[in-house]
Parts: C-alpha cells; structure tokens; sequence
C-alpha cells in the first residue's frame, strides 16, 4: 500500500514536471512530430523512477531514523575548520570522547543544536606525547649501565595533532547499540612534513597503551619488576640497558595484543582504509626504541573481517596483517630495509613492500613509519600462490607457521648439508632436491654485498617452504629463503665497506660453508655476487634510489628527529646519506678483491668470471 501511494504521488508529479522535456528530448531526437507517451511507457519509466527514488532515499533514512550512526562529513584532510554533527541515532543517547578513549554513558553526550568545531588541533596541550615512561631511555642515571644511550627527549613544542571523534549510541539501559570513529586532519596543506606520503591514524584506548600493568607501550610494571628484582644481577658496567631492560613493550602474543582502528589515507589523502583491528608491540631490541614498530592483525572478532579490506600494496590482495615499521636500529633515517627491498624485489628471496607514512596516534603525531607487509602463510599465499595450509614457515630457528613435524623436515634439511661433504655431486644434488639453490645464492649474495655482520647469519634468517609438493612453481616443497630487518649499524655504511663479509659467514655459518666446498655453487655465488653489484646495487640505481629518497623524505624525517629528539638532525642525514652513496660506488671493487682472495684470479678466469 505504502508503495503504491509513493508511486502514485510520484507519477503525478513527475509527468507533470517532466512530461514536456521527455517530449521535446523525443522530437529532438527524431526530428519528427512530438510523439505522445503511451499510458503504458508512463507506468514503466514512473516505476524504474520510483525505485530509483526509494534506493536513493535509503541510506539517508538510515542515517537519520536508525540506529547506525554517521557522521555529517566523513574523515579526513580539510583546508579550513568546520561543524562536525554526529547523524543518526534518534532512538538513543549519544555519547562522545575525544582522546581516543572508548565512550561510556559518563562521557559528554552529543548535542545535535550544538554540532563539534573541527579545527587544526595542533595548539591542543600535548598529551601522549610528554610521556616519559615509552623507554627506559628516559629514565635517569641509566648511563652507568650502558652508553649506547638514545638522548630521547619530549617535544617543547604543540607537536601537529588530527581530531578524533569517538561515538557511541547507548539505549536507556546502557547498552551500546553502535559507535564510529574518525580522524580529521585540518590546515595540514600548509604543513610541508606531510607532502606526498601515506598517513596512518592509529586510535585506541589510552589505557591500551599507557597503563602502568596494560599498556603495551610503556615500560609499566615489567620494568619495575625487573628493578626491583632482576637488576642485582646485573653487573653496571657490563649491562646492556637496551637489550635486558624489559618493559611492558617487551611482552609479545595474544594476551599483549589491544584492540583499536586503524585508517590509511594514500599520498592524494584519500582514505583507503577504516577498520578495527588488534595491535602489538614488533622488533626484538628495536622495541625499546622510540618510535615502535606496530603489529595490526585483522580479525573477526573485531569487525567480523579476517582481512584488511583494501588494496593496501597495490598486488590485488587484502592482507591479513600489516606493520607500521618504525626502521628498528635505522629508526632516525629509516633508509636501509627501504632500499634493499626495493631494489632486491628482482632477485629470487621474498622481499617486503614499503610505502612512506606519517602515523598519528589517538590523535597526535608520532613519527615517520613505513606501512610493510608480514610474512606469514597469508603472505606466502598471496605472492607464490601456495594454500594457507601448505606452508612451513621458519625464522630464527622457530617454527613460525606449521606443526612439529615440519619442523623436523627443517632440522633434516640442517643436518643432511651440514654433515655431508657437499663436494661430491651426489650429495649437493641431494642437496639442491631440498632448498632451492638459486633462492640461497641470491639471498646470501646480496646479504654478503650489503656487508651485513653483526647480527646475521647467525640471526635474523626466515625461510620457507611448502610442505606437501602441488605441482605449482614454488609448491616443489624447498626450502626459500626472505629478506628482513637489514637495518642494523653492521650493513651499507661508510665504517663497512671493507668488511669481509665472505669470510665472516664462512667462519658463522655452517650450511653457506658445507655448499661452499662445492665447484658448482662456487661458481654460481660468485657470478650472482658480481651481478647483484653490477646491476641491482649497480651505483647510478641506488643513486637515483636515493635521490627520490631524500626528496620525499628529508622533510618528513626532520619532523620525526625533531619529535622524539628536538633535533633535526639536518647534518647527520646528509652525511648518513653520502656514507651509503660512498658505500655502494666502491664496495663492488671491495667485493671482487675478496673474491680474488679467496678463489684465486686463476680459478675465477678458468670459471669464466670477470670483474
């Protein structure tokens, strides 16, 4: 009935509105006689328009009679300040906060005469960001123990802030029918720190972050529990602070993950993404660092999406997990992983993708990041095309994906090579049936050209197989090899350049030497050595590598220095960045010279390799 009072009324008008121009557009048209509209023509184009007005006027009864709550501008960059009203929600009450914490019925209720001003927060008080309990960098007198001290320091400034609204819809009982969050960055096209990057908006219950026994981000009660406990035991002038001083940043799985909302807004500032998500604390040592790297999980139990839903790194997959990667031990200018991802993205290991962002968190800005990827069977997945359930995935010595027999096929692996005499043929055919050969040589070669040492290869390796053979490419059930965490002080600086790399793993790993008493693999390592030198880390490539680099991000790091150092750090970057550029333009000499060394400029000519 309703319907055919809606159709009724809107026939009507319409016809009488509009009867004349549909004529004129036929004779127009035709260039005849204005053909008269049938009864029948009428009822169908009144219908088709009907439904047309019905599905339009939808959402917006939604937005104004039921119970989803909306908000009258959508977040997001905004040139001037604004009125932001809070739709929806007429059978309830409608509570707010605006420092990231989740509403209750004893937070200010939103008064619909009376919508929210919406201006540049930046002059709002510093918050989060006056913390001095985010490191034990901070604490006082802890040079005794160590002097690789980070000079932390909190801004004396208005650091730039975005406004965060948080609302929820409550009934007469209390319960809580909806909520929205959103982010709205305002007058951030005169800020020139923020120009053609990425934004991340991370927004979480203070207490998730800051409580002295829930925070993930603080050193909490872990610390003072190792103070009081643990730190006799240490001798003061041998105690490495950074390594052994836990806090609550320390803590890892599930029961250290907290809930939250992440939104992404690409470098044209349009949002790609708004979800509910889980977030930890990642790194090892880095953690203690300021900014942290950022762990957000998608879950069903958050948003009922065990996916990110969006197109996040432009490969037509929605991953399941993505980091917010503050540069671990690179965290000042962040460089290192960035290029040798980028660059190593050709060569036959898994590499990351990684895309510039600024991240604000509840609200206040928190340093320069990456948003990357995770390896995980998701990632395995969605690049090599192996099923969830196929993959075997190991990193330092632990299991990472799959169960305790797969793990035993990874020791036989171990164990077959390392105590084998891989010279003879049969043993390194064997050999090359279990990892894909040209995966190892790749990745050690460009590890070894980047002089990385310090914490690798006895550290910091993840490789991966599929653990039942699909007759696919990569589903042969070897074991390959992922590039990670290469951004440590041993790796592509001017102090490294004459490290001996080849011979540092010869002496730290003992598969690389077991396979490198073969010819044949010899011969191959070297040739992809000097072609990882003279093409993926060729000089001109990593020169105009850099070059984006810096015109991206020397304005962007500067803030980042600044926020958690009250320093730019202008002269450090520019030499930070003419130690690699020095770096690569003569580490390939550097290279050859071990190669003469150690196999002979006799054997290298016999082998058909020149430099």
């Amino acid at each position: 009935m309703m319907f055919l009072l809606k159709y009724r009324i809107v026939h009507d008008i319409m016809w009488e509105a509009v009867g004349i121009k549909v004529s004129n557009y036929l004779y127009e048209s035709r260039k005849k006689e204005v053909i008269p509209i049938s009864t029948y023509t009428k009822q169908v184009l009144t219908i088709v328009f009907t439904i047309a007005v019905i599905l339009a006027a939808y959402p917006f009864a939604k937005l104004y009679n039921g119970n989803q709550l909306n908000f009258s501008e959508p977040p997001g960059y905004y040139d001037s300040p604004f009125y932001l009203s809070i739709l929806g929600g007429k059978g309830g009450t409608i509570h707010y906060t605006l420092d990231g914490s989740e509403p209750t019925v004893d937070d200010p209720v939103f008064d619909r005469k009376n919508p929210l001003y919406i201006e540049d927060a930046t002059n709002h008080p510093n918050v989060y960001s006056m913390r001095t309990d985010t490191s034990t960098g901070f604490l006082p007198d802890i040079s005794q123990y160590s002097a690789d001290i980070l000079p932390y320091a909190v801004p004396s400034y208005s650091v730039d802030k975005c406004n965060i609204i948080r609302a929820s819809l409550f009934d007469s009982t209390g319960n809580c029918l909806d909520s929205i969050i959103g982010a709205y960055f305002v007058g951030f096209q005169k800020k020139d720190s923020y120009q053609d990057i990425y934004t991340a908006s991370i927004v979480t219950s203070p207490v998730n972050l800051f409580d002295d026994d829930t925070g993930i981000y603080v050193t909490g009660s872990t610390l003072n529990q190792f103070l009081e406990n643990d730190l006799a035991t240490e001798d003061p002038g041998t105690a490495s602070y950074i390594v052994s001083w836990n806090g609550n940043y320390c803590n890892r799985g599930t029961d250290w993950e907290r809930e939250a909302h992440i939104t992404l807004f690409d470098n044209q500032r349009n949002m790609i993404l708004s979800q509910k998500c889980g977030i930890r604390i990642k790194g090892n040592i880095s953690r203690v660092m300021l900014p942290k790297s950022i762990s957000c999980y998608a879950r069903e139990i958050y948003n009922g999406n065990s996916n990110f839903e969006a197109n996040i790194f432009k490969t037509d997959i929605s991953p399941h997990k993505l980091v917010l990667f503050a540069g671990g031990n690179d965290n000042c200018f962040k460089l290192k992983d960035y290029l040798a991802n980028t660059l190593g993205q050709d060569l036959r290991f898994a590499t990351m993708d990684f895309i510039p962002c600024a991240m604000f968190l509840d609200g206040e800005y928190w340093g320069m990041y990456y948003i990357t990827e995770d390896y995980n069977a998701d990632y395995i997945h969605d690049h090599y095309q192996i099923g969830h359930n196929n993959v075997i995935i190991i990193k330092n010595d632990i299991l990472e994906e799959g169960s305790y027999e797969d793990y035993q096929k990874y020791e036989e692996m171990l164990s077959f090579i390392h105590n084998h005499d891989m010279a003879s043929k049969a043993n390194y055919n064997k050999a090359c049936d279990l990892i894909d050969m040209d995966s190892f040589i790749d990745y050690y070669a460009a590890q070894i050209y980047i002089a990385r040492h310090g914490d690798w290869p006895y550290s910091n390796i993840e490789l991966w197989r599929a653990r039942e053979n699909d007759g696919s490419l990569y589903g042969d059930g070897k074991w390959r090899w992922m590039l990670f965490d290469v951004n440590s002080y041993g790796s592509m600086s001017l102090q490294t350049l004459s490290h001996n790399t080849l011979s540092s793993v010869l002496e730290e790993d003992p598969i690389f030497t077991s396979l490198y008493q073969n010819k044949e693999f010899r011969r191959k390592f070297a040739e992809r050595l000097l072609y990882i030198g003279r093409e993926t880390f060729a000089p001109e490539k990593c020169n105009q590598f850099i070059d984006q680099y810096v015109q991206i991000m020397k304005k962007p790091l500067a803030a980042s220095n600044m926020r958690f150092y009250m320093d730019e750090k202008p002269e450090e970057f520019e030499q930070y960045v003419t130690d690699i550029r020095i770096f690569f333009e003569n580490r390939y000499d550097v290279v050859w010279d071990f190669l003469v060394q150690d196999m002979g400029e006799e054997w290298l000519a016999e082998n058909g390799i020149k430099k």
